[in-house]
Order: structure tokens, then C-alpha cells, then sequence
């Protein structure tokens, strides 16, 4: 039986709303800056909800050469950049002779969207039908963006992309340190990614009434996780990739050791497709604290899934009591979705990183316009600020639609 491997965090990437570079997504976090704007790129006036976390200053033609991004839609775009990012870091062109023990494996929840859009238009729009673009299929298809990832890095391990709606990105990340803990692989590129913002799209969350509506005009106000005044989320898009490789291969490698991935809980509500449940959700950090060999005191802070929505919040909180008894009152939490919205499959994996900065710099990122906070949550939210804490090991929590949670234990990288 092999010896159960150490798994590290050797190189990181994003592109997100507060952020298109590690340091810029960390300094737009921990200063508490706003990614939620007014939506530009399409008319919205029909939607109750008319905001959204946009990237910006994003360049495609930096990037991309023209095929490309024909080719690539937007969420792949995103995540071969980002990955690229994370590759550079961890310095894997070094692992080139041993390309085939390197795998990718990528969340996202709804994937090319943007392509059946236009389908649909081209079809649907007019009295003719007129031409559907050549690249449509290549682009719609969800597994775009890890193939590019492998295609573009020339990797020959599994090329696997997953979808478990809103924890795509975390189960990604705990199926690729599982990978590297058996040993089964020497190095994972694994993430999320994902750019959901379209008219249609829009409109079909609007009317599940889970978005916020009453905050058009002061965007940065909108998401307000564990508020009394909390009305739901923004959408939200981006990326955000890590390379995991296992202990051995980085000392040998003697590249920048940034974090170590120690557990992993995923599992079903098995209840409702739409409403999560307490005692899974509950059950999933169990699991997590569980498969890394800790204990629940040893937890130090907990990135919350923390939608900012009128269901989810309090329950979250009362799972995080049922886990953390006394202490859950005092445990920093936080959500960063307060910062730039709700990027589906891509959310868990861009806050998976933010934990893993957290516990790098000791610093716990602040839960945005929690101005008044709902009885009803009773932990210590972080509200406003950021803090400086020492972290040693953190929660990353992702519930999604389905009951499919995914809970990540991160720690802080010591010889």
C-alpha cells in the first residue's frame, strides 16, 4: 500500500471582478473593495436585478490569438488564463518530461453559455433562420476549458471537467488532492471557471426571486450576507486555479511551497434540488475536518459559502454551531461574495483561494454591508474590515443546488 502523500499548493491564478492577478485579487479583498457594477455589456431594463461582478480590464487580444478566441468562449478564456497564471508559478515546465503525470480537472456549473445565446438568436430572432457560428459546439462544450488547459500546456494526465452546480470549483480541487494524496498523479491544475452573465441567463435566476433587486442604483450595497436587510446574490464571473503536487515532487523540485490542502468533505443533502439542508451541510465539514486528522478546535477561520440570501444564511449558521458548538459564536467567518457576487462554479474555487490568502497572510477578509446583522446568524461575520488573525488551518465552504457540498480544510505551510 503506498504511503499517503503531503499535498501542497505550488501556483495559483485568477481573473476575477476585484482582480485579474494574485496580488490584485488579494489587496481588492482585504481592502474590502467592491466588484459589483451596473451591467453594460447587454440591456437589462426588464430585470428586477441589473447588476452584476463584471471582470474587468480584461484585454482577450493580450491573450488570444484571433482562432482563439473564436474558438474559446468566455469561461475557457478565463480559465487557460488563470491557469497559465498558476502554471508560471509552480514553475511547471520543469515537469514536461512528465507530462502524463500531470492531470487537469476543472469545475463549472453552466459552462458556454454565452454560445447558446447566440444560437438561439441566430435561429429564433427574425423571420430567417441565418448561420450559426462554425466554433459553436467547441464552445458550448463544458470540457473546453480543461482541455484547453491541457492542450495549451501539453499535459497527457486525466483531463476531467465537473459539475456540481455552485461546488464545482471545491470538488474539483478535493478530487485533484485526492488524485495527488494516493499518488495516482505527481501534479493537478484544478479550478473553476466561469462567465454566466447573459440577458437569458439573468433573467431565469431573476425570476427564481434569489437575486438582489432593491440595490440597482448602489451596486457595491447589493450582496449583503447574514444582514437583517439580505434580499439574495449578484451574478458573478471569473476563475481562479490551483496546482496541487505532492510534497516530495515540490521539495525536489525546490519551487515555492504557498499552502497545503489537508482535507476534503464532499457529499449530498439528498433532500431538495433547490434548498439546501442543514444536517448535510453540517455533515460536510465534519467530513472535511475529519479527513484531515484535526479537530474542530483547530479551525481558525471559515470562508462561508454566504450567498446572501433569506434561506441560506442562517442555516449555514446554525450548521456551523452544530460543528463548532460554543466557539461558533467567536470563530471569524466570512463571505466574499459580499465583495463581487456569485460566480456559479467558479464561486468555490475563487473562494478556496481566498482562503488559502487568508491563511498566508493571517488575515481574514471582511464580510461587506453586514450593517445589521440578523439575529438569526449568530457568528462573528468580520463586517466591514478585514482582521488580522493568526490562521493556521481554515474552512472553505460550498453548498450547492442539488445538495452536492464540498468543504475544503486548508493550512498554513510549515516545514
Amino acid at each position: 500500500m503506498k504511503t499517503r502523500q503531503r499535498v501542497v499548493v505550488t501556483g495559483r491564478g485568477v481573473v476575477s471582478p476585484v482582480g485579474n492577478s494574485i496580488s490584485e485579487y488579494w489587496r481588492g479583498l482585504s481592502n474590502g473593495n467592491s466588484g459589483v457594477g451596473k451591467i453594460t455589456e447587454f440591456d437589462p431594463l426588464k430585470s428586477g436585478c441589473r447588476i452584476a461582478g463584471i471582470v474587468k480590464d480584461y484585454d482577450v487580444d493580450a491573450h488570444f490569438k484571433f482562432r482563439e478566441k473564436k474558438r474559446y468562449e468566455r469561461f475557457t478564456q478565463f480559465g487557460l488564463v488563470a491557469a497559465l497564471q498558476a502554471a508560471e508559478e509552480a514553475k511547471l515546465q520543469e515537469l514536461e518530461s512528465d507530462s502524463g503525470n500531470i492531470g487537469v480537472i476543472m469545475g463549472t456549473g453552466v459552462g458556454g453559455i454565452t454560445s447558446y445565446s447566440r444560437v438561439y438568436y441566430a435561429l429564433f430572432s427574425g423571420p430567417d433562420e441565418r448561420p450559426i457560428d462554425t466554433y459553436t459546439i467547441p464552445r458550448i462544450m463544458t470540457s473546453a476549458v480543461s482541455s484547453a488547459i491541457s492542450i495549451r500546456l501539453g499535459f497527457r494526465g486525466p483531463n476531467f471537467t465537473l459539475n456540481t452546480a455552485c461546488s464545482s470549483g471545491a470538488n474539483a480541487i478535493g478530487q485533484a488532492m485526492q488524485w495527488v494524496r494516493e499518488g495516482r498523479l505527481r501534479a493537478v491544475i484544478c479550478g473553476g471557471a466561469e462567465a454566466p452573465v447573459t440577458y437569458a441567463f439573468l433573467r431565469a435566476w431573476d425570476s427564481l426571486g434569489v437575486l438582489a433587486r432593491n440595490q440597482n442604483e448602489t451596486p457595491e450595497k447589493a450582496c449583503r450576507p447574514f444582514d437583517k436587510k439580505r434580499r439574495g446574490f449578484v451574478l458573478a464571473e471569473g476563475a481562479a486555479v490551483l496546482v496541487l503536487e505532492s510534497l516530495e515532487s515540490a521539495q525536489k523540485r525546490n519551487v515555492n511551497i504557498l499552502g497545503e490542502i489537508v482535507g476534503f468533505g464532499s457529499n449530498s443533502d439528498a433532500v431538495s434540488l433547490t434548498n439546501p439542508d442543514e444536517t448535510g451541510v453540517a455533515e460536510a465539514m465534519k467530513l472535511a475536518i475529519v479527513d484531515a486528522g484535526i479537530l474542530p478546535e483547530d479551525i481558525d477561520y471559515i470562508n462561508a459559502h454566504g450567498t446572501g440570501t433569506k434561506i441560506n444564511d442562517p442555516l449555514e449558521c446554525r450548521a456551523i454551531h452544530k460543528v463548532f458548538g460554543d466557539r461558533a459564536a467567536t470563530l471569524p467567518v466570512s463571505s466574499i461574495k459580499s465583495s463581487f457576487g456569485h460566480a456559479m462554479g467558479a464561486s468555490s474555487a475563487l473562494e478556496a483561494l481566498a482562503t488559502l490568502l487568508a491563511v498566508q497572510y493571517d488575515c481574514a477578509p471582511p464580510t461587506l454591508n453586514c450593517d445589521d446583522q440578523d439575529p438569526e446568524c449568530d457568528i462573528d461575520t468580520v463586517a466591514h474590515i478585514s482582521r488580522n488573525v493568526q490562521i493556521d488551518v481554515a474552512l472553505s465552504n460550498s453548498f450547492a443546488f442539488g445538495g452536492s457540498n464540498a468543504v475544503l480544510v486548508i493550512k498554513k505551510w510549515k516545514q
